[in-house]
């Protein structure tokens, strides 16, 4: 059923997670709380009809990782991406204290977290042979 497409079909997804965290806020000054909360105060409609669209974006991806990973999985991913960071930070390829780099560090880990989230039923029948199919209670 998957074939050859599912790592595309993975890939595509880490990548749409990306772009809706960058799109949110990045340290570049390009993106959308720059542009509603530090810019002018003209386009407010359009302003609130983007933010609930990313808003949306945020709940759609939230709600998938705690429907694929629940807490048994979630957890120990997340306390691996904070030991990755330690790590990184301990062999000094990432200097939390710069506030770039923590910034781009916690978008990053962001991203892995909901990216692994969004895609763990692809993961899981890759893996398995299993195909996720719970309905929503």
């Amino acid at each position: 059923m998957y074939g050859i497409a599912q790592p595309i079909g993975i890939l595509v997804r880490l990548l749409a997670v990306l772009l809706l965290v960058a799109a949110t806020y990045n340290p570049s000054g390009y993106s959308y709380y720059h542009w509603a909360f530090q810019g002018s105060a003209d386009y407010w409609a359009l302003k609130v009809f983007l933010g609930l669209l990313i808003l949306c974006g945020y709940v759609f991806c939230v709600h998938a990782t705690v429907r694929s990973l629940r807490f048994l999985l979630g957890v120990p991913l997340l306390v691996v991406i904070a030991c990755g960071l330690w790590l990184l930070s301990d062999w000094g390829w990432l200097d939390l204290s710069d506030w770039l780099q923590r910034t781009l560090a916690i978008e990053a880990s962001l991203v892995i977290l909901l990216g692994t989230g969004v895609s763990f039923s692809l993961i899981r029948y890759r893996l398995s042979g299993q195909l996720d199919s719970r309905t929503l209670v």
